[in-house]
């Protein structure tokens, strides 16, 4: 990819989302697109600014042009030292947050808003810290040079809540790792370290309140196959089981990034209950491996998955069943995972992120 004359260019990345052992939806926007941009030839450098080094995969740091700076763990400190970092000779600053550095910024800037639910969702809006971050979020709305939203009602929520889009907002669907494309095989390794006979229907997140749990859990009685729910911490197993003592579930924590396509490819299917999403990664990747999926009737996840997936209602768990009933129908799981495997074959890998590097190219050239 060439562009107007000019030297290689030098790329900053927030990366204080890796943490060791939680790779989080952000974190592997990070990550991929970081991957992706790391093959661009008229990149010279990319910094990941982070706490650890340890969270970021060895593959990625074996590559050239990738380096990494340590940030201080306190939120201040890492904020100044993010500010420092982000001076005359950084080409492009990229925060994978609504927000940008605290202390401000000597270069252009691009961020991302993957969804704004700490601000308007009900269960997170008494926070004191929610007028902070609204601040932030207009600020960097503000002097952005380009915001990236995962999904159109992701702009369309923000746009509702602030008034502003950003001075370049672009809509951009997000790559999927090339590791989830038809991982329909068993590792019988990862099965049986995780206690896990295939067919199961597989739940993934965080479990917080917005991904409504409560609408399966409530129907496990009544489910042909098991249901696995893997990623929620401690804290919010406690919360759901506590809502709802007499469920059948199995609990799994949090996964490595390798194990994780061998679980996907062991379910009979996906489900995806929230009542709100800014993107949606699980159905994608569970589509990439194989495996269909059902997700909530929410404007985000019929946009994210192309109406490539059953829906059923999030307030409704009966619709859940049904969902579940049509896919034992050997036609109809076999249709929705030829449909699948077509939406995300474009977002699989490195092409996933073409529209992004676009982007960031007309924004500051390439040589």
């Amino acid at each position: 990819m060439k562009g107007a004359q000019g030297h290689r260019k030098q790329i900053l990345m927030d990366a204080r989302e890796c943490v060791p052992g939680r790779l989080t939806g952000i974190g592997r926007v990070l990550l991929g697109l970081a991957d992706a941009l790391s093959e661009v030839d008229w990149i010279g450098e990319i910094i990941l600014a982070g706490a650890s080094l340890d969270a970021v995969p060895p593959k990625l740091m074996a590559k050239g042009n990738i380096t990494f700076s340590a940030l201080p763990s306190s939120f201040f400190f890492s904020e100044l030292a993010l500010t420092r970092l982000a001076n005359k000779s950084v080409d492009l600053l990229i925060s994978p947050y609504p927000k940008l550095p605290l202390f401000g910024f000597n270069c252009p800037a691009a961020h991302f808003i993957h969804d704004i639910l700490d601000l308007t969702h009900p269960a997170y809006r008494p926070r004191a810290k929610r007028y902070f971050d609204t601040w932030r979020l207009r600020k960097a709305l503000e002097k952005a040079d380009l915001t990236w939203y995962d999904s159109e009602w992701s702009r369309k929520e923000t746009l509702r809540y602030t008034g502003l889009t950003g001075r370049n907002p672009k809509v951009r669907h997000l790559g999927i790792g090339a590791n989830f494309k038809d991982r329909k095989d068993q590792d019988p390794w990862v099965t049986g370290r995780h206690a896990l006979e295939p067919g199961y229907i597989l739940v993934l997140g965080n479990g917080k309140p917005h991904k409504n749990l409560g609408v399966l859990l409530e129907q496990t009685s009544r489910l042909k196959r098991p249901l696995v729910l893997v990623g929620v911490s401690d804290q919010y197993r406690r919360f759901w089981i506590s809502r709802y003592p007499e469920s059948k579930a199995a609990w799994i924590g949090q996964v490595s990034e390798k194990d994780l396509p061998f679980i996907l490819g062991n379910a009979f299917c996906l489900a995806q209950p929230s009542t709100a999403e800014g993107y949606g990664y699980p159905p994608l990747e569970a589509m990439a491996v194989g495996v269909p999926c059902v997700v909530s009737d929410i404007e985000v996840l019929v946009e994210t998955t192309g109406g490539n997936a059953l829906v059923a209602d999030p307030q409704d768990g009966p619709s859940w069943l049904k969902a579940f009933e049509l896919l034992e129908d050997e036609g109809v799981y076999q249709r929705q995972v030829e449909k699948g495997r077509r939406w995300v074959e474009p977002l699989l890998g490195r092409a996933g992120w073409e529209g992004h590097i676009s982007d960031i190219m007309t924004l500051i050239g390439g040589i």
